[in-house]
């Protein structure tokens, strides 16, 4: 009890420095709370043009129901209780991952999570969801809860729930079947279908816009531009590369060969790693494949750390541990560089910027590869140790 008083505590702490510090922002916030906003005063949630950034809502019907609540408070009390959910959402996830070591003592695993959550918040793609008042790491939370932790009956629903409050998510049922578990990609679908149907009934026209093309339509996420150099995913690095090429067709035969085979190699590491890795691969899958992935979907960036600082904590070897100081980095420093740049030195952003914005897509790849490479390795040796005591 007194753990979880002073994991709480320290997040509200963080909360409030962040507050503090960051005086502007909450754009997506904005966006959520005109949304609850229009489906409480009966207008069309896809008609919203919100803010100075005239950005549109993205989300489904179902979420924009969700959202309602935020339109019954002030801008600030939204503010101050998104960024306190989202902190003590990021402490969960780490207290989730740090048990999986061997850290019996209560007190040892609430200092250890407090340590990684220091060493975790000023990555951008953190700082970022906590600026824009993003949902990322609520969603993070849900999906690792619902797919380690919660009841093997209803595992799988409460994922399909969060794909229809933002449908990225929607990688983890064909992980699910390629894992061969079918009732929880069964749960998964039905939890989806729920918020679909659940759209419908309360939210109808809303329900046939979104349904009916407006979820497709990139243009209601990336305002009207087509390459931008903030689009963490493979389509966003083609649409910078390629210039005049058929950058589509391109991009959904990479889809294909980095989709298919992404998710074999998640499913491969769930069954050598672990349930957790396997899940973190999977996201990175989600994340290189889907149209738009901005900085601050890679959230998931949280797990690929942990689970790699654990490792090499635990195998010793100096390699790995630089390995993870790397990433670390990559996670930390481009993305600052980049939104400074296009903020203040706009005329400067060329190809090397390029090269730091795409350092996601590429550490994502890099990390499903050496997965790959690392698993197939020991399968070869086992094997080859099986054929010689034969």
């Amino acid at each position: 009890m007194a753990c979880g008083v002073l994991i709480a505590l320290s997040g509200a702490l963080a909360a409030f420095i962040f507050n503090a510090v960051y005086a502007r922002g909450w754009i997506d916030l904005e966006v959520y709370r005109e949304g609850g906003a229009a489906v409480l005063q009966r207008t069309s949630v896809y008609d919203l043009i919100v803010g100075e950034n005239r950005l549109k809502f993205t989300y489904s019907p179902f979420a924009a129901m969700l959202f309602t609540p935020l339109a019954l408070v002030g801008m600030e009390v939204s503010v101050a209780l998104w960024v306190l959910i989202s902190i003590l959402a990021l402490e969960a996830v780490i207290w989730i991952l740090i048990g999986r070591t061997a850290v019996k003592s209560r007190s040892r695993r609430t200092t250890h999570t407090l340590l990684v959550v220091i060493a975790i918040l000023p990555l951008y793609p953190v700082t970022l969801t906590l600026w824009n008042g993003q949902i990322g790491i609520i969603l993070l939370l849900a999906i690792i809860v619902d797919l380690t932790h919660g009841k093997k009956k209803w595992r799988g629903i409460g994922t399909g729930i969060v794909a229809g409050i933002k449908l990225t998510p929607l990688i983890f049922i064909p992980y699910l079947l390629v894992t061969r578990r079918f009732r929880a990609a069964l749960m998964a679908g039905l939890g989806f279908l729920g918020t679909v149907i659940l759209g419908f009934l309360l939210l109808p026209a809303d329900s046939r816009d979104y349904w009916g093309g407006a979820f497709f339509d990139t243009q209601r996420v990336v305002a009207g531009q087509d390459a931008d150099f903030f689009n963490q995913s493979l389509r966003g690095m083609l649409m910078l590369m390629t210039g005049s090429w058929p950058a589509v067709p391109l991009w959904l035969a990479l889809c294909a060969v980095v989709g298919t085979g992404g998710l074999l190699v998640a499913a491969w590491t769930a069954k050598k790693a672990g349930e957790l890795a396997g899940i973190t691969a999977c996201a990175i899958v989600g994340l290189l494949v889907s149209p738009v992935s901005w900085p601050h979907h890679w959230v998931w960036c949280i797990p690929l750390l942990v689970l790699w600082a654990q490792r090499a904590q635990r195998v010793d070897v100096t390699l790995e541990k630089v390995g993870v100081g790397v990433l670390w980095f990559i996670f930390f420093l481009p993305g600052y560089i980049a939104l400074a740049t296009l903020l203040i030195y706009p005329s400067h952003a060329g190809m090397w910027l390029m090269s730091l914005t795409g350092s996601y897509v590429l550490s994502g790849f890099l990390a499903l590869l050496a997965l790959a490479v690392y698993f197939g390795r020991i399968d070869w040796r086992q094997r080859r140790h099986g054929l010689g005591d034969a």
